[in-house]
């Protein structure tokens, strides 16, 4: 690739050139406010989400109308949809059928359609030669009901007459009831009718460990226009279908005359929301609408307020605008500037990534069938990043502090939080752990402290979280008595300690919790989930890296903290594993597993006693164990071929290196190689300057596609490795965990190679993030789906944690505004690639309080006084002037005042910044 002078966005982060074409993506944006639309959306078979602020209601839709509407994972309006649902199952839609005449339009179907999608609505537009129908669909930001308004046009040259009815299979129960007495359940079933629509009400919760009333209401309310209701209904499947089926349904085909009232007939059966609506004649250019409320309610009551807050077109109206004004308003909190309105835009359908993640867990969208709602703990911890950025009050104290209460005393923790923050040890209920899960609480409450200047956090007082776990899943205690999941002392006394003794809690017992490599074990998996067959001898370099960077770096805040007291508080029993004042023999593993051990029987019976420590002793002994864990790593797992090795597998063999295949020399056996293994020995610091450059040519070498342009997670094993590693060598090369460009791992390693000065390299990689987005092979809406195949199309949507990383780094490693305890300093790594125009604009609140930071380029003048131009280039290695050209501050100003340098840093301390609102303005040349 050479100079773009063709492309239509300059800027490097908007071309999308790839092999001398331009390859945009599927969507245009219409406006400045995210709004994009798609023809013929029917092709791409995605689907979009749907919510309240709250999480309230969880929907999916899909352009065909397909998805489904729940409240959780005991409580589905309409059938739960995986993603095949969406282009093969007629009862996971919502439908509204038009006869006229002799033709019957399914507005499922495609009809010319255009899609047009904004922060939160999604809205089809179809043609035919008598009809324009407009379908949107949203739910109120402050109300959990989903909201379907049909609008029927004619635009033909006649009057023509309609009759419509709409179409919505209803199940109403409980997700495992799919495939678990599916129809036994529908027995359950009691329909009633009333004047707007129909409520299912089961009569009992269907569970064999204990059935229950129940008391759940399931409705769908219908009206025409100004309010008139429905002419009558099919409340059941049977009753719509007639003699037919689903495709060709009697209730349509035969013009069957609708119930009026409930019939016996009704009770026990899969029930519907068929309304049928009043013949109607349309004049030419006449328009009618039709108005569907779906929802989930406990009661009456609930039902009829929601009912009388949207019973009229212009409710309805306003409580559109309200909810789009909802969600830009909660983007704002964090707002970047490219001067470019592609790029713009995408990167706000990213900053609603995380939201999404805290409101749907990760479950609930067609591609995440799997799991029973609640975020995973890495998932909390990592979302919390971009959340930070824009909440740092005291709602992200709480956060952090309800969310420590997580830990357990053993080092693990709870995997799942549920929406009122209660823990549960796993969704599927199976004994397992972890081993990275102790890495991200500290760099979250990292970012927290560096923002708010809030040390003290680190001496508050959080519970420990219990359960029948212990010994980090060795040991199970079935008659586990404490129903509040609470860690108790051995007086039954719940015992809270520091945030600060939850930190060491996790990274001090997984020091010592090493296999005989003296590498800390993998347990169930680390953050690849996929490397989940390893539980007794497998090991993982790739987080022992992060465990050594959080050893270290917890210093320095300790140090910090001296200034406040020279004591700490701490549990007497994790005193045991404060060791290094005894010389150990840290070089041996036994040594270790015999520590772990005697601690993890020592806290089985807790004493609840505390002792003082004093901090000194505790960062010596800190520093120890990190030198330790660094040099170990360093020494033992750099491999010759120029890369880390990241994994011992359950065979106690070194996964990473050349592979040795059976009857193959090993030239032609190929090299194994991950990319986590490099990412994190790069991000931790355990690479040195020389290594890092070498860790770039592998990973260049061997897992950027030359095609494509993106990095895959792993080179191929050929399914080496499959039973001694993990599932994720059994699946497919070039998807989830095998070797697909997984978003998450990319950007984290670019985060590294910014963080560590290498500027180009870092932007090569998060480049391939956009361009691979937008690229049309990628057939997603604007956002940064899980990973991308070996097609380059994009899978897993919207509910993953790139998003978080991805808007951490631009702002804390690209534009370097980076946070000090406080006070804020300045280290901006932008290239030309980075700019679209002259200038980069971010907006945030910091202490409350509005902050602007502008970066401007090209203040050189001509001779005549003007500024110089500067051309924007395509992102390529080959053109010299994009991939050496870094921007070095020249001068720096808070308002009208100039920044001076402190030590070659433009620190702006915290005293500064207490305008109304503050604006800084950094000059680069």
């Amino acid at each position: 690739m050479g100079k773009c002078f063709t492309c239509a966005h300059k800027g490097i982060l908007s071309c999308t050139k790839i092999r001398g074409g331009i390859d945009r993506m599927i969507y245009r944006f219409t406006d400045e406010l995210g709004t994009f639309v798609v023809e013929d959306p029917h092709k791409h078979n995605l689907y979009f989400p749907l919510t309240d602020k709250e999480g309230r209601l969880l929907c999916s839709i899909s352009p065909n109308l397909a998805g489904d509407i729940k409240r959780d994972n005991g409580h589905f309006l309409t059938a739960p949809a995986s993603i095949e649902d969406l282009r093969s199952n007629l009862l996971c839609r919502r439908d509204f059928f038009i006869k006229t005449g002799s033709q019957t339009i399914r507005c499922s179907y495609p009809y010319q359609d255009r899609l047009e999608a904004g922060f939160l609505y999604h809205k089809i537009v179809k043609k035919t030669k008598s009809l324009e129908m407009e379908i949107l669909n949203f739910v109120p930001f402050d109300t959990p009901v989903e909201i379907m308004r049909v609008t029927l046009r004619n635009r033909s040259s006649k009057a023509i007459k309609i009759i419509p009815t709409s179409f919505i299979p209803l199940y109403g129960r409980a997700e495992k009831s799919l495939r678990d007495h599916r129809h036994v359940t529908s027995l359950l079933n009691r329909v009633y009718l009333d004047k707007f629509g129909l409520r299912l009400k089961p009569t009992m919760v269907f569970d064999e460990k204990g059935h229950k009333a129940n008391e759940t209401i399931y409705f769908v309310l219908g009206f025409e226009d100004e309010g008139q209701p429905p002419a009558g209904q099919f409340p059941t499947l049977d009753y719509f279908y007639g003699q037919g089926d689903a495709v060709f349904p009697d209730a349509i085909e035969k013009n069957l005359r609708p119930a009026r009232k409930k019939l016996a007939e009704f009770d026990g059966k899969e029930s519907c929301a068929a309304f049928r609506f009043k013949e109607k004649g349309l004049k030419k250019s006449q328009a009618v609408s039709y108005f569907l409320l779906m929802g989930i309610a406990e009661s009456e009551a609930e039902i009829r307020n929601t009912f009388k807050k949207l019973n009229s077109p212009e409710k309805i109206r306003k409580s559109f605008e309200q909810t789009r004004k909802y969600w830009l308003g909660y983007l704002s909190g964090l707002e970047f500037d490219f001067k470019d309105r592609d790029f713009n835009n995408w990167l706000s359908w990213v900053k609603l990534q995380p939201a999404l993640r805290k409101l749907f867990g990760c479950s609930f969208l067609p591609h995440f069938d799997y799991g029973k709602g609640g975020r995973g703990w890495r998932d909390l911890w990592q979302d919390a990043l971009a959340l930070l950025l824009t909440q740092a009050g005291e709602k992200a104290k709480n956060f952090i502090l309800d969310n420590f209460k997580g830990v357990r005393i053993d080092g693990s923790n709870a995997t799942i939080i549920t929406k009122d923050g209660q823990f549960i040890s796993d969704r599927n209920r199976i004994i397992r752990v972890w081993m990275d899960h102790g890495i991200w609480p500290y760099l979250t409450l990292r970012l927290y402290m560096n923002k708010t200047g809030d040390l003290d956090i680190l001496l508050r007082e959080a519970s420990y979280f219990q359960d029948h776990q212990h010994k980090r899943a060795k040991e199970i205690d079935l008659y586990f008595p404490h129903k509040d999941y609470t860690l108790r002392d051995k007086n039954g006394k719940i015992y809270s300690a520091s945030i600060l003794e939850h930190i060491l809690a996790q990274s001090l017992v997984q020091f010592f919790n090493v296999g005989r490599h003296n590498i800390i074990r993998l347990e169930s998996a680390d953050w690849n989930d996929g490397l989940d067959m390893a539980p007794e001898h497998g090991e993982s370099v790739t987080f022992s890296f992060m465990y050594a960077h959080n050893l270290r770096d917890l210093c320095a805040y300790l140090e910090r903290l001296k200034e406040k007291t020279n004591k700490l508080s701490i549990l007497k029993e994790l005193t045991f594993l404060l060791d290094a004042k005894l010389k150990p023999r840290y070089s041996d593993f036994k040594y270790k597993q015999k520590r772990l051990n005697e601690y993890l029987g020592k806290v089985r019976n807790l004493s609840g006693e505390k002792v003082s420590l004093d901090i000194d002793a505790l960062i010596l002994d800190l520093k120890s164990k990190a030198g330790h864990l660094f040099q170990w790593l360093g020494r033992k797992e750099w491999l010759k071929e120029g890369f880390f090795n990241g994994y011992y597998d359950e065979q106690g063999k070194r996964v990473e290196g050349k592979a040795h295949k059976a009857g193959l020399p090993v030239r032609q056996a190929g090299i194994r190689m991950l990319l986590a293994s490099q990412a994190f020995a790069i991000m931790s610091g355990a690479a040195s300057e020389k290594q890092v450059k070498q860790l770039w040519r592998a990973i260049k070498r061997y897992l950027q596609d030359k095609e494509l342009g993106g990095f895959r997670l792993n080179t191929n094993f050929n399914s080496h490795h499959h039973l001694d590693l993990g599932r994720a060598f059994g699946f497919s090369y070039g998807d989830k965990e095998n070797g697909a460009f997984f978003n998450h791992m990319v950007v984290m390693l670019a985060n590294a190679l910014y963080a560590r000065g290498f500027v180009n390299e870092g932007f090569e990689v998060i480049n391939s993030i956009y361009k691979m987005a937008t690229h049309n092979r990628a057939k997603i809406y604007p956002l940064i789906p899980e990973y991308f195949n070996n097609e380059g199309r994009g899978l897993y949507l919207y509910l993953t944690g790139s998003a978080s990383w991805y808007i951490y780094t631009l702002l804390e490693e690209i534009l370097g505004i980076k946070f000090a305890l406080g006070d804020i300093y300045l280290e901006p790594k932008l290239s030309a690639g980075n700019f679209f125009k002259q200038e980069i604009e971010t907006r945030f609140k910091l202490q409350g309080k509005p902050l602007r930071v502008i970066f401007a380029r090209g203040r050189e003048k001509n001779k005549k006084g003007g500024v110089y131009p500067v051309r924007n280039y395509c992102a390529t290695r080959k053109n010299k002037e994009v991939s050496n050209g870094v921007y070095k501050i020249e001068e720096a100003y808070l308002g009208d005042k100039k920044i001076m340098p402190r030590s070659g840093r433009y620190i702006i301390k915290k005293e500064e910044l207490r305008k109304a609102e503050n604006i800084i303005k950094v000059y680069l040349s």
